[in-house]
């Protein structure tokens, strides 16, 4: 039987510390050469609003140690409006309902069959943050229990849960431009993790004295100065341009979750759209950061895979900076979380059972 799970039926079976354990697993094999990634592909067609426009998003991946592959889709209306005198990228959930299309669809490798369906909601959010959190394991001094965490939205959330999850971290100062935000984002995760979060007016103030240095933000520029950064200090961003230029100057040792570059490429139908051009060069200019990041300092970049199979050192003295970059996302995080995920809901007996041989055929293909 094919199983399919929603954001709820995930919630109740992936734990941020075992997502972090099957992302580590996941990259190590990667670093032993057992696993399969394909790029990224983004599409974009013109839609029936005028002020949006279509994007269709796929990735894979497969790790043969669990026999798995997994495809991650995303069917999106994108809108960019002006927010606080801010452009943003905005996606509208336009599904029946007020809904969001976004699925993982995992595959067995031995028997071919459709395994599982499961909405990438929250799934997409805790790959990231534990991808983040396996980085902070690996570099983060042990004895760090401070941490500045710059963004108070969905993922920011996920990346103060993986912090607890690998340090002993006891305060976390939260900066977001919105107070109300930050405030109750701060309340909410203090609560939940049962540490100290404290809201802040200022980036400045949230990096200043902490151990750990996190970003998790739509922002279009840096949120983190290098000069504001101590020795001895960890850096995590998902997006390369939220620590600005000094900042990864001043870093000893900086790791990639994936190489240098997106890995993707973009497609889109109607060539006079303006909106799918604009998309498609901000792609690109955020490729060209990273691409330029990656080859400036590409003698202090390594790859997690490789530090995970002691290809390349590690942190070697308490007063190193060391820098993560979360950056494109690769196919084997989703593959091994929902792999993890699907075998964890079938023992619990959660979620929808549809019968596996509506999605294969006796005709050759």
């Amino acid at each position: 039987m094919t199983l399919v799970l929603n954001d709820d039926d995930v919630a109740q079976v992936l734990t941020m510390k075992d997502c972090i354990a099957a992302l580590e697993d996941a990259f190590r094999e990667m670093g032993l050469g057992g696993v399969m990634n394909a790029p990224r592909r983004d599409s974009f067609m013109l839609a029936s609003r005028p002020d949006a426009y279509y994007s269709f998003k796929t990735m894979e991946g497969g790790l043969e140690s669990l026999g798995v592959v997994a495809q991650r889709i995303n069917s999106d209306l994108i809108t960019h409006p002006l927010i606080g005198g801010v452009t943003r990228r905005v996606k509208v959930p336009a599904a029946p309902g007020k809904r969001y299309v976004g699925l993982v669809f995992l595959y067995s490798s031995e028997t071919l069959e459709l395994l599982a369906i499961i909405t990438d909601g929250h799934l997409q959010r805790m790959r990231v943050a534990g991808s983040t959190g396996v980085g902070v394991k690996y570099l983060a001094r042990k004895d760090s229990c401070s941490a500045a965490l710059l963004g108070s939205g969905w993922q920011a959330e996920t990346a103060a849960w993986a912090l607890a999850s690998v340090r002993p971290i006891t305060t976390i100062k939260v900066f977001s431009p919105n107070p109300e935000h930050r405030k109750s984002f701060a309340e909410k995760v203090g609560a939940d993790l049962g540490i100290e979060v404290i809201p802040v007016e200022g980036a400045q103030e949230a990096v200043i004295g902490a151990d750990i240095v996190a970003t998790a933000t739509n922002s279009a520029g840096a949120v983190v100065k290098g000069e504001w950064i101590e020795k001895g200090v960890h850096l995590t961003s998902i997006r390369v341009h939220e620590l600005d230029e000094e900042a990864w100057r001043r870093s000893d040792l900086i790791t990639f979750s994936g190489s240098g570059g997106p890995g993707a490429y973009f497609t889109y139908a109607t060539q006079g759209f303006e909106a799918s051009h604009r998309e498609t060069e901000r792609q690109g200019e955020r490729a060209q950061l990273e691409d330029e990041r990656f080859q400036r300092y590409r003698g202090k970049i390594h790859l997690l895979c490789d530090l995970l199979t002691d290809k390349v050192p590690q942190r070697t003295t308490p007063s190193q900076i060391t820098l993560m970059n979360k950056n494109w996302g690769l196919g084997i995080e989703f593959a091994s979380v929902a792999k993890l995920i699907n075998d964890r809901a079938r023992a619990a007996g959660i979620g929808k059972e549809i019968p596996t041989e509506w999605f294969s055929q006796t005709s050759h293909p």
